[in-house]
């Protein structure tokens, strides 16, 4: 057999005993096909790259999610994985949601998902930094970038962790904790903030999508594009001018977020 390299990945849950059936089946469903995947890799090349994949499955019990990803991470690291893929308890995924984010190859990269709640924002930030002179200390603030760029790897500042793949090399060049904080963001956003101080580069994939189990619709792209389109009564496109920050092509760029 060839001399391939051997990838430990985990499919990390941090659960807040919000799962469904719907969830359920679906994460089942995936971990049967991740198993098919382990096996094949053994004998044949399932990536470009022709890695030897190992998956994991870890749990953290139904605790808050920051301190749940915490664990998690924690976890991850004493178990020597390569990659995490984190899945929220009410996300649905394609199956082969894995192999896509891997196959980018970059630090961190997340699918495209919308939020639950009206107005079914995308979850894809930019942030605007600054010093603040009488704390003493840096801040960021995030908004979303309501008109990203469809159906390619964006490269952006933050990312929601409906889904989300990490390489674990970024995390050990962080310092704890990687979630938890008192501040008022999302541990997602901030997660993405500190690692872009160690270097890393945030990506979403937006030509792969997750649907976010609401009440009592599957919040994705087309019910998103429903709603902007028929509640909210106005065009995101011309309201919003286009965003041009990063100059990669086919990458966000910034302007003018809501």
């Amino acid at each position: 057999m060839e001399d391939r390299k051997k990838v430990k990945v985990v499919i990390a849950i941090p659960n807040e005993g919000h799962t469904n059936h719907i969830a359920y089946d679906n994460r089942m469903l995936m971990m049967i096909h991740l198993g098919v995947i382990q096996e094949r890799s053994l004998h044949e090349p399932v990536t470009p790259d022709g890695a030897i994949f190992e998956f994991y499955h870890h749990t953290a019990g139904r605790l808050l999610t920051p301190a749940a990803r915490e664990a998690l991470a924690d976890a991850a690291l004493n178990s020597g994985m390569d990659y995490m893929l984190m899945i929220d308890d009410d996300m649905t995924t394609p199956l082969d949601l894995f192999e896509k984010l891997y196959n980018h190859h970059v630090d961190v990269v997340a699918p495209l998902a919308f939020t639950r709640n009206a107005p079914h924002y995308a979850v894809i930030y930019t942030c605007k930094s600054g010093w603040d002179p009488v704390a003493k200390t840096d801040y960021f603030l995030n908004h979303y970038a309501r008109n990203y760029p469809e159906n390619q790897l964006v490269r952006c500042d933050a990312v929601g962790f409906g889904s989300v793949l990490i390489k674990m090399d970024v995390i050990r060049k962080m310092r704890k904790p990687y979630f938890m904080s008192t501040c008022g963001t999302g541990e997602d956003i901030l997660f993405c903030y500190n690692a872009q101080k160690v270097g890393a580069k945030i990506y979403m994939d937006t030509a792969t999508k997750l649907g976010h189990i609401g009440n009592p619709v599957i919040i994705d792209e087309a019910y998103a594009k429903y709603f902007w389109e028929h509640e909210e009564k106005r065009n995101i496109k011309k309201e919003y001018s286009p965003i041009t920050k990063y100059a990669e092509s086919g990458v966000l760029k910034e302007g003018t977020n809501g």
